[in-house]
């Protein structure tokens, strides 16, 4: 690559610094990017509930749930693939195309599904207005996350971490004091919009110079291929979301204010637990890849089961002591009374290191190239959570337990399949790679 220093700025060489000490630098960037990423709801759901309103804060909680939804639309599965495309087959140009197609049909969702809402008078014009906000901050994440892949391709992880951790640190100290001195979360909301905006085309912009390719066009059966590849796994990775978020999803219309607000305060571990598991296996990605690429399936696979036994550790523990003062701290931290739902914040606690188990054999079975058949077992679930999770809770919305336990069961079956397919695909490599020797 050439000589591109000219085009430095101030900015740019904070943001590319310490390449000479890649490895410190992608551990703590990286951590710290999941760390923002993974409390970025939490904090902002704390500060809602301690001055605001319980309808802010449902609000708020569904629009992070839709916005996360279709955010995985968005980015169609891509990174994955694109970070373990070891031998770049496909061109940054190719990738940034495709994101183009995904991005069109993500703001068609977003439409689509604001659009039902309002006709069936379910929403309010605060509510779509503040859900709509919320997901055009998701759909900027989106657009920036094939650079930033991109970056973690060419072994730049730390500068992505740099970048997103940062955003996503601007966006959480911003809106929340925005929110807490106007206490109108449209105009916090429009307002932190603009910001990211501002921001992602800012510190995005000013490193690309360094990750461009060189005579490289467009090439439109590639792009085509990236679309139908990644298909199968941005199916899966909705699914993958609504799953995770179904729960939400059924308890939305059904029970009070206080009630989904308590509810979403529980839930949050779900999602912590899993974006933090993200954060130690996201960094060994390319080598994942590098590994599959080279044939070397017995080191993938204790690779695999290694990083599954760090995950259930964690999560056991992590359960084991929220099990004690999970319920307290978070109610004093929320200030509300959560005593008498101690037993589902256990189940969500060990539903969260299932949903970072998926997020792991998701880039494995992406890695091996076996994405095409997950999407069975996300469709087969998905199913059982659309047609049942009601029937769980209850046309009253009293069996909360019954819904949480259901739920966990639901994505017991799903992390089975998983697991099952990984093998499947090992076993089959390593068969190959007998007959080869013959």
């Amino acid at each position: 690559m050439k000589n591109n220093n000219d085009k430095s700025t101030p900015l740019s060489r904070f943001l590319l610094r310490g390449e000479n000490k890649i490895k410190r630098n992608t551990f703590f960037w990286n951590a710290f990017g999941a760390v923002m990423n993974s409390f970025q709801t939490m904090l902002l759901l704390l500060v809602i509930t301690r001055t605001g309103n319980d309808n802010d804060s449902s609000i708020f909680v569904m629009a992070y749930a839709v916005g996360n939804l279709v955010l995985n639309l968005g980015k169609y599965g891509v990174r994955q693939y694109q970070v373990t495309d070891v031998n770049e087959e496909h061109s940054l140009k190719d990738y940034i195309q495709a994101r183009y197609a995904s991005m069109t049909m993500m703001m068609v969702a977003i439409g689509a599904y604001l659009l039902v809402k309002i006709f069936n008078g379910g929403y309010t014009r605060e509510k779509v207005i503040v859900i709509l906000c919320i997901c055009l901050v998701k759909a900027v994440e989106a657009f920036e996350d094939v650079y930033q892949g991109r970056m973690q391709q060419k072994g730049r992880l730390d500068t992505a971490g740099r970048i997103l951790g940062i955003r996503l640190l601007i966006f959480i100290i911003g809106y929340a004091v925005m929110y807490i001195l106007t206490k109108n979360l449209v105009l916090t909301s429009v307002v932190n919009l603009a910001i990211t905006v501002v921001l992602s085309i800012i510190m995005n912009g000013c490193v690309m110079y360094k990750f461009k390719e060189e005579d490289r066009e467009t090439d439109k059966h590639s792009v085509n291929r990236i679309l139908i590849e990644c298909l199968p796994l941005c199916a899966c990775m909705c699914l993958n979301m609504y799953v995770a978020n179904a729960p939400k999803y059924t308890i939305d219309t059904v029970v009070s204010d206080d009630i989904q607000t308590k509810f979403n305060i529980i839930f949050m571990p779900v999602f912590i637990i899993a974006l933090l598991a993200n954060f130690i296996f996201q960094p060994f990605l390319k080598g994942m890849g590098e590994t599959w690429s080279e044939g070397k399936t017995g080191k993938l696979a204790r690779t695999a089961f290694k990083f599954t036994i760090v995950i259930v550790i964690i999560d056991l523990v992590i359960t084991f002591v929220g099990s004690f003062i999970g319920a307290p701290v978070l109610g004093a931290v929320y200030g509300v009374n959560l005593k008498d739902m101690n037993k589902e914040l256990i189940v969500f606690m060990l539903a969260g290191g299932l949903v970072a188990l998926q997020n792991l054999y998701i880039m494995i079975i992406t890695t091996v190239r076996h994405q095409k058949y997950m999407i069975y077992g996300y469709i087969g679930t998905g199913l059982l959570m659309l047609l049942f999770s009601g029937k769980a809770l209850g046309s009253d919305g009293s069996h909360l337990l019954r819904l949480c336990v259901y739920f966990f069961g639901i994505l017991s079956l799903l992390t089975v399949y998983c697991i099952g397919l990984i093998t499947y695909a090992i076993l089959k490599r390593k068969k190959q790679q007998v007959e080869e020797r013959k």
